[in-house]
């Protein structure tokens, strides 16, 4: 089906006005019934901030197999990772989380390249990509996040590989700096 063909915002807008009460929860069930990450939205929406950390832990663990999974040696597929990120940022629109699941992504970037060697300049541009975002992400956050992070931020540069300029081009991503006042500048 082509995009144009979907309903709009105001379209919906305007055919959920006419709705009941009860016309309204039983298509909100139904939505969650048959929608599955619909079902997670509405599941972070209207539970405990530890069920979304269950539902993030659960996002973590499809982009962790496709590096190392239970059985066999790693995959390394970076479009499937990358789709669980998007996929949860889709879902959960807490700022912490989103960055925690970016930086759990290059996280395992690099461990991959420690324990298997150096890959592609492909697997290297998504990483860094990915630790791009997640600086500004952090970046638009206050300092506590930045101090939440600051460690994994480290430990990822640090432990980075020199292949491809990896190394350099994650140290060159945009900058976490705070004035005196922990402003961004």
């Amino acid at each position: 089906m082509a995009k144009d063909k979907l309903i709009t915002a105001a379209q919906l807008k305007k055919s959920l006005l006419g709705k009941t009460e009860s016309e309204l929860s039983e298509l909100i069930l139904d939505v969650a019934k048959n929608c599955p990450q619909a079902k997670e939205y509405l599941t972070i929406k209207f539970s405990a901030r530890e069920t979304a950390i269950e539902i993030l832990e659960k996002y973590k663990t499809k982009v962790e197999h496709e590096f190392y999974p239970k059985r066999g040696f790693g995959r390394l597929n970076l479009r499937e990772a990358k789709k669980a990120i998007s996929d949860f940022r889709k879902i959960c629109p807490d700022k912490i989380m989103e960055i925690d699941i970016m930086l759990f992504y290059v996280e395992n970037c690099v461990e991959f390249t420690n324990d298997y060697g150096d890959i592609g300049e492909t697997f290297y541009n998504s990483a860094a990509s990915v630790f791009a975002s997640a600086v500004k992400e952090i970046n638009s956050c206050d300092k506590a996040v930045y101090d939440n992070f600051a460690d994994r931020i480290e430990a990822i540069t640090t432990n980075a590989i020199d292949g491809w300029g990896f190394k350099d081009e994650l140290r060159n991503c945009p900058k976490i700096i705070f004035t005196n006042d922990y402003k961004l500048i």
